[in-house]
């Protein structure tokens, strides 16, 4: 991960198998790994196994589709979708970072 990417980012990834490659490409067991560092999601990455999400799914992902899955409660579901929602931008800033060739430091 770029280095110059701060304020916390890394903790996204952090305790996941896949941070090798972006979550879209992640594998349901990637998916399950990612949810089970998050704390309090083993019920959620029980469901994601059940319904085999992969990375591509996950990113997603709406709270209708995690009510509609059951198992967790809507308070859950809404921080889940906070940290996707910090995932999914990781994500977007990685992909701007290379394109401009990590020239400019995001701020």
């Amino acid at each position: 991960m770029d280095t110059r990417v701060q304020d916390g980012a890394e903790a996204l990834l952090e305790g996941c198998p896949a941070a090798e490659h972006p979550a879209g490409q992640w594998t349901a067991a990637e998916v399950g790994a990612w949810l089970a560092a998050r704390s309090g999601a083993g019920d959620l990455a029980e469901l994601a196994q059940e319904h085999a999400v992969s990375g591509r799914v996950l990113l997603r992902l709406t709270e209708g589709t995690l009510r509609r899955m059951g198992g967790a409660p809507r308070s859950r579901r809404r921080e889940l979708l906070r940290e996707l929602l910090r995932l999914r931008l990781q994500q977007e800033l990685e992909e701007l970072l290379s394109i401009v060739g990590g020239e400019h430091s995001p701020r």
